[in-house]
């Protein structure tokens, strides 16, 4: 009921053109944010801390709010209403950007970047990430900035150190032909559904464990239900702040300007919470009860997912995709 009179208030702020709040004489235009994270995630602060960059740069005629805890709903539908300009923005994981462009079904390719360090690196760097970004706007939303999501890792109600741990277990996955395939490769199962329903779903067993990372499965207290961390590393897939193209292409060079550098600067402020952000979640689960478990044959993992590698770099636009990457590659 909350989220359908949130949605309504939207609606209805969208159909009356803009939020009407003055500042120095002048309107100043709110842009909703939605976010799936809890409150005070390093995503939804650098969200916060864009806003007030841009708020800055532009004078105070812009302003964000933000919605945490998928008041607007789970990343799909908020896609969609981003889409239809019913919000303005929406901070969005790679499977359902990559459900509109195979190229960025690459970022979900198990043991594609080196570490952290080489994600960033590629993203900031590569010609190839503009002309990838770009492939969105038909879809009427665009990609104003990446956003790094850490390491994603495995956590079960045992310990997964190697592949036969992982034998026949459902563990949940974001909505991805690529998560079911790389499950699959490494002996398990995987069950899509919304990150919301994980908790009652290991609590119940119709999971046996989930993967993601050191803050999400802190904040969600996932450690409550599934005490083992294995720190498989399997994955390091970006996120993304979109917003609706139509409202990107009614700002004028300046604000266009403007976003881009409020973007830029919260792109690197998240980077340096997620990494602290990390250590804490790390330390608030240990004390929680969790057992955080390094020793993870990840090599035999990797090895597992090579045909894997094989098979989906037969698509013209990942491998256009993958190359790029593996050129930013220090270990080449």
């Amino acid at each position: 009921m909350k989220r359908i009179l949130i949605l309504c208030f939207l609606a209805a702020a969208v159909l009356s053109a803009c939020s009407p709040s003055k500042e120095q004489g002048q309107k100043t235009k709110v842009w909703n944010v939605a976010s799936i994270q809890v409150d005070g995630h390093p995503q939804n602060e650098a969200v916060k801390k864009m806003g007030e960059i841009f708020g800055q740069l532009t004078n105070g005629r812009y302003r964000f709010e933000v919605f945490p805890n998928e008041l607007l709903g789970p990343q799909r539908e908020t896609l969609e209403q981003v889409q239809y300009g019913i919000i303005e923005m929406a901070i969005m994981g790679n499977p359902n950007v990559s459900s509109f462009e195979d190229g960025f079904l690459t970022f979900e390719m198990p043991f594609l970047f080196d570490d952290e360090a080489h994600q960033r690196r590629f993203f900031t760097t590569s010609p190839l990430v503009e002309k990838l970004f770009a492939r969105t706007e038909k879809y009427n939303f665009k990609i104003v900035t990446y956003f790094t999501a850490g390491t994603r890792n495995m956590y079960a109600k045992k310990p997964i150190r190697n592949l036969a741990d992982l034998k026949g277990m459902k563990i949940r996955t974001a909505e991805s032909d690529t998560y079911a395939k790389m499950m699959k490769a490494l002996g398990g199962a995987a069950t899509p559904m919304s990150f919301g329903e994980v908790f009652t779903a290991i609590q119940s067993g119709v999971v046996d464990g989930a993967e993601n990372n050191e803050a999400s499965y802190s904040s969600t207290k996932h450690y409550e239900i599934a005490p083992y961390y294995s720190y498989t590393r399997h994955l390091i897939v970006p996120d993304y702040l979109i917003m609706n193209k139509k409202l990107y292409d009614s700002l004028s060079a300046q604000d266009k300007q403007a976003l881009a550098e409020a973007a830029r600067q919260a792109a690197d402020y998240e980077v340096e919470l997620w990494q602290k952000d990390a250590q804490e979640r790390l330390a608030q689960v240990k004390e929680g009860g969790a057992t955080i478990v390094y020793d993870v044959d990840s090599k035999a993992l990797q090895k597992a997912v090579v045909p894997l590698h094989e098979e989906l770099t037969q698509n013209p636009e990942i491998k256009e995709v993958y190359d790029a990457v593996k050129a930013t590659s220090e270990l080449k």
